[in-house]
């Protein structure tokens, strides 16, 4: 077995692509999508433009494991954040079914420790998702991080709102919100934010890594200013993504909230739910309900042929959780994100493969 490996900031990285990452996203999706019904992954189209026109908040490395004979065995990406959480790895690893309880998996995540290690880091993280029902010990990918000394830093749960909603859902639910936030301004609109907004915008991304749910994880706050809401919006164009926002602002013209939904052309019957926040000293108001109503009637305006929402929360947000059940998701999924001291998971390999 042979790993090959490339990173966004490569300069030949498209010769790389051109060789291995079809086989890449094939191995990555196989393992990915084994047992799961809708698995809700990034389309080749959108992996691949991302690793090609390069990325602005991480560094990736995309690893690919082939037999003697190349045949793609297993795939593994390793993220780097660059503006903070320097010492944070995300790494996950997807092995082929077909070619699984070979070590595959064992040295793709021990290629992707000597990534993170080599770069500095001293935490890993990693995510698994499963059928909602399927225990953690049933599962591949949950029963394999235990093995490799992942705990769970937070529970999470993906959500599913079929389309069309209930005729007179939507209206039903803004008007029992509407006298809660009397005095309060919402906006919505498609594509870049306003140049009279983005400053705003850049200061709500960054309270999402605090005023959000973080569990055990080891966050630290996240740096935004506009140059880097402005690099993510051209990412979004080159991967063929659409995408909707709205805000709400306070009495005094402070932002209190925003929710971002996007659609790709690659998969044109799916919204997904971004970032959804309300900040702490605006709570209690129902923004964070008549945000994502605002920002889901935008959208459908551009593609009322879209059939799903899909989102996730951490099981500690019943706010949110109860705003998404009662727009009618439905949980279908079960999300763990997992860390541990990168020296933990070395230790843990070592004893799997010790004789």
């Amino acid at each position: 077995m042979r790993i090959w490996t490339a990173c966004t900031d490569d300069p030949d990285r498209s010769a790389w692509a051109a060789d291995h990452f079809d086989d890449w996203y094939a191995a990555l999706a196989a393992g990915e999508s084994h047992g799961r019904a809708d698995p809700a992954l990034w389309q080749p189209g959108e992996r691949r433009a991302q690793f090609e026109h390069g990325t602005v908040d991480e560094r990736i490395h995309l690893l690919l494991a082939r037999g003697a004979d190349g045949t793609p065995l297993g795939a593994a990406e390793v993220w780097l954040p660059v503006h903070d959480n320097l010492h944070l790895a995300l790494v996950d690893v997807a092995v082929d079914p077909g070619h699984r309880r070979g070590g595959v998996g064992t040295a793709l995540l021990r290629a992707g420790l000597d990534v993170a290690e080599a770069a500095g880091r001293t935490r890993v993280r990693s995510t698994t998702e499963r059928p909602a029902g399927v225990a953690a010990g049933g599962w591949p990918g949950s029963a394999a991080a235990a093995a490799w000394g992942f705990t769970v830093g937070q529970a999470a749960a993906r959500r599913q709102l079929q389309l069309p909603v209930p005729e007179g859902l939507l209206e039903r639910l803004e008007r029992a919100a509407a006298p809660h936030a009397t005095g309060y301004a919402l906006r919505s609109w498609s594509g870049p934010v306003p140049e009279a907004d983005v400053e705003e915008l850049a200061r709500l991304a960054s309270r999402m890594s605090t005023d959000a749910p973080q569990g055990e994880l080891s966050t630290t706050p996240e740096v935004w200013d506009a140059a880097r809401v402005r690099r993510g919006e051209e990412l979004r164009a080159a991967q063929g993504r659409r995408w909707w926002t709205a805000l709400a602002q306070a009495p005094d013209g402070a932002p209190a909230g925003y929710t971002v939904l996007v659609n790709s052309r690659h998969e044109p019957q799916r919204l997904l739910q971004h970032d959804t926040l309300v900040v702490r000293e605006h709570r209690g108001h129902r923004l964070g309900l008549l945000l994502k109503v605002a920002c889901l009637r935008a959208a459908l305006r551009d593609v009322p042929g879209a059939r799903r929402v899909t989102t996730w929360n951490a099981v500690a947000n019943t706010p949110m959780i109860a705003v998404n059940e009662a727009m009618g998701f439905r949980c279908d999924e079960v999300v763990e994100e997992l860390e541990a001291p990168l020296a933990a998971v070395r230790a843990a390999l070592a004893r799997r493969t010790a004789p």
